[in-house]
């Protein structure tokens, strides 16, 4: 018998119910247990994910529509927070899911191969997670796929040619993984491709030569090399975004690259392009930015780059361009980061460029640049980083620097301005070194109430650091030497709890070091030489346990040095107490020192003798490849630039001459302990210091011989032993010193021939040896 047709659409629809309900319940049980697998303390942002909860109001969850026949097409997680892997998710019960994104999350382990399942998935998303092992080839079936984001995970392996075969694909980023370079068909629908910081190397991948609708291509940091700008034009006219930086990119840039007329972003830095800049580039009218840094570019900037109204950062800095900076670049009036540092380009700085009201950063240093600065520099420019720093500018700087009140980071060491410096409420970093500032220091530290930094070194500021000083609570680091200024240190100097590097010294500063009532002190570099600082050894500065270097020689520092500088500062690296009036024995426990390279005692009253425990010096008996010196340098990083305008140093009276410092640093070890009261031998321990790079006990009242395991010493450049009461011979092992360069044993009782043979052959001066009336041999025979 017929059912009737009103019955039968009853039954239909009980049906397809009866259906979704066995799926609806399928899918929200696979993402429940999913849920349950995850790291629970990441799962606070899945709290709705609860069977109470209809599935499609879960966090996350995309459904086709809110009728009870909807069905699950999306997951949106990115930046959830959640941690675990992704394996345990049953993508068999999300047939219809057309959108997976996971992105910025905690996932690890592989990446499930059962993905493919999803047939309607049309956008996958699993970037910056911590994804690894390989990318499964059966992404190759997911024939609707238009975006895949696998960036930034930990993949690695060959990427799966089947990718290649997707025929909707238009997006593909794999990016920042370990993958090897990709070996793919023609890939017609391809719009957008990275492929950067992979460390691919040899020629560019052929298959991007054959997608001729890409827009956007990414293959910086890798190790690439050929003809990229010659073919990209001819293959890929409608291309707005192209970045190769950071690859061995070489040759000219070539004219074509100008018919690429939609291109919006060109970086082309740090290659080895060379020639010259092609005019030509001034016909791209949509490019927002140009960079060209770090590459071989030689010749003056064209002056057809003017006619780029849309340019927003130009960035030709670490070239070899010469010639002056053309004053029509006044005219680009879309221009807000001009960044030329680092070439060598001279002249003027042109007045026109005041009239860029959009300029926000503006970094010229290191070039051969002259003459004043625009006085309307600044005026009405929402300026907040400007570097002038290492050229032969001169005049004040323009009153009107800050008139926007947005300036940061102030760069002009290493110039000649003089005059006033301009009130700066929101600088946070001022270099303004080696120039010809004068008037009292008040005039700059209070004028800059958020200071962070000041390097005011090498100028004529006069006065006391004033009451203001106190009040720089972030103040990170401070360098006033090399100026005149004068009486005590400030109370709160070891007190500010984020200020680590101070160099004050080659001033009039006098006084005891300031008495530390709190505990927190954060100093690891203290340069206070060259002063009239009186007292003991400072004994507050046995709260300072993260100092690494500290020196306070050429002072007037009386007494005894403490034996509880190892202990309470145990970081130290170099340690110069030259030139005060010390007394009494050198403490023993200064070998606990475990990374001590440099002790400079020299030129005060200490006697006794030599302690054998310093031939313990941990970092002086391994030869020293170079370290990191904790705080010693201070890196700025601003519009891609990681600048160095300062960085620590040390004088030292090396091989006889005085020297200063810097970047050398953190290879040198010595000991010097010259002209003191010292008496004894010389211990033997010493020359278990295989790393040791000077050593001086010169203009002591030593005796007894030179052990014959000097020659253990293998990394001594410089040995000075002269005006003791040496004697005996001289061991034959001198001559496997091989990079001793400098020596003096006069003024000795030391006897016998003279040992000659290699590194000893070079040093033929008499003088080395003078003053011993038993020796003989060459090159005292010179003389007869």
């Amino acid at each position: 018998m017929d059912l009737p047709r009103n019955l039968l659409c009853i039954l239909f629809f009980i049906l397809v119910c009866t259906s979704h309900a066995a799926y609806s319940e399928q899918a929200s049980s696979a993402l429940l247990h999913w849920k349950s697998t995850l790291d629970s303390s990441s799962t606070s942002n899945l709290s709705s994910w609860s069977p109470a909860n209809s599935t499609c109001v879960w966090s996350g969850i995309l459904c086709s529509n809110a009728s009870a026949t909807s069905h699950i097409i999306g997951l949106r997680l990115s930046e959830a927070g959640i941690k675990g892997r992704l394996e345990t998710l049953n993508f068999a019960a999300l047939p219809q899911l057309a959108e997976l994104n996971l992105s910025r999350n905690g996932l690890h382990g592989a990446i499930p191969a059962s993905i493919y399942l999803l047939q309607a998935l049309v956008y996958l998303d699993l970037s910056f997670n911590s994804f690894e092992t390989f990318i499964p080839p059966e992404f190759g079936s997911l024939s609707n796929l238009v975006d895949l984001q696998l960036n930034n995970n930990n993949l690695t392996g060959a990427v799966p040619y089947q990718l290649s075969k997707l025929p909707k694909i238009a997006r593909l980023e794999i990016s920042h993984n370990n993958l090897d370079k990709p070996d793919f068909s023609p890939m017609p629908t391809l719009q957008i491709f990275s492929m950067y910081s992979m460390g691919v190397n040899g020629s560019f991948p052929q298959f991007i030569l054959e997608c001729p609708n890409l827009t956007f291509l990414d293959v910086s940091w890798n190790k690439l090399s050929g003809p990229i700008l010659e073919l990209i034009p001819k293959i890929a006219p409608n291309l707005t975004y192209l970045k190769v930086r950071s690859n061995w990119f070489s040759g000219p840039i070539p004219p074509t690259i100008a018919t690429l007329r939609q291109l919006q972003y060109l970086e082309l830095s740090n290659n080895n392009f060379t020639g010259v800049i092609p005019g030509e580039l001034g016909t791209l009218g949509e490019l927002l930015v140009l960079d060209l840094k770090n590459n071989p570019l030689h010749g003056p900037i064209p002056v057809e780059i003017c006619k780029l109204s849309n340019l927003y950062w130009l960035n030709a800095a670490g070239n070899n361009l010469n010639g002056t900076i053309p004053p029509c670049i006044g005219g680009m009036a879309a221009l807000a980061r001009l960044e030329l540092w680092n070439n060598q380009l001279e002249g003027e700085l042109p007045k026109t460029i005041s009239l860029l009201h959009r300029l926000m950063y503006l970094l010229v240093g290191f070039n051969r640049l002259t003459g004043p600065v625009p006085k309307d520099l600044g005026q009405g420019q929402p300026l907040i980083i400007v570097d002038l720093s290492n050229n032969g500018f001169s005049g004040e700087l323009p009153p009107r620097l800050c008139s926007k009140h947005q300036l940061q980071k102030l760069v002009v060491n290493n110039n000649s301005f003089s005059g006033l410096l301009p009130a700066c409420q929101n600088l946070t970093y001022a270099w303004i070194g080696q120039n010809n500032f004068s008037g009292d220091i008040s005039h700059v530290i209070g004028k800059y109430p958020i200071l962070r930094g000041l390097d005011a070194s090498r100028n004529q500021f006069t006065g006391m650091i004033p009451p203001e000083f106190c009040q720089l609570l972030f103040l990170e680091f401070l360098d006033l030497s090399s100026n005149q200024l004068h009486g005590e240190l400030p109370s709160c100097l070891t007190k500010l709890q984020v200020l680590y590097f101070v160099d004050l010294s080659r001033n009039a500063f006098s006084g005891e070091f300031p008495a530390l009532t709190s505990p927190n002190c954060s100093l690891t570099s203290l340069h206070l030489a060259n002063n009239n600082f009186t007292g003991g050894f400072p004994s507050s500065l046995s709260y300072c346990s993260n100092l690494t270097i500290l020196d306070l020689g050429n002072n007037r520092l009386h007494g005894e040095v403490p034996s509880w500088v190892s202990q309470k500062m145990p970081s130290l690296k170099i340690l110069q107490l030259r030139s005060n009036m010390l007394q009494g024995c050198i403490p023993w426990q200064l070998s606990h020192h475990s990374q001590l390279q440099l002790l400079d005692l020299a030129n005060n009253q200490l006697s006794g003798s030599i302690p054998r425990q310093f031939g313990n010096f941990a970092s002086m008996i391994q030869q020293n490849d170079g370290f990191y010196l904790g705080s010693t340098h201070i890196l700025l990083t601003y519009s891609n630039r990681a600048l160095t305008p300062y960085s620590d140093r040390i004088n030292l009276i090396w091989k006889g001459k005085y020297y200063t410092f810097e970047k050398a640093i953190a290879h040198m070890t010595g000991i010097d302990l010259s002209s003191n009261l010292l008496s004894g031998e010389i211990p033997t321990e010493l020359a278990n210091l295989k790393g040791l790079q000077l050593l001086n006990l010169s203009r002591n009242n030593l005796c007894g011989g030179i052990a014959n395991d000097i020659g253990n010493l293998k990394a001594l450049e410089s040995l000075d032993l002269s005006c003791n009461e040496l004697s005996g011979h001289i061991p034959d092992s001198f001559s496997g010193l091989t990079f001793l360069s400098s020596l003096n044993l006069s003024n000795n009782h030391l006897s016998g021939l003279i040992p000659t043979g290699g590194q000893l052959a070079t040093l033929n001066d008499p003088s080395i040896y003078s003053n011993n009336s038993g020796l003989c041999g060459l090159p005292l025979n010179m003389e007869l």
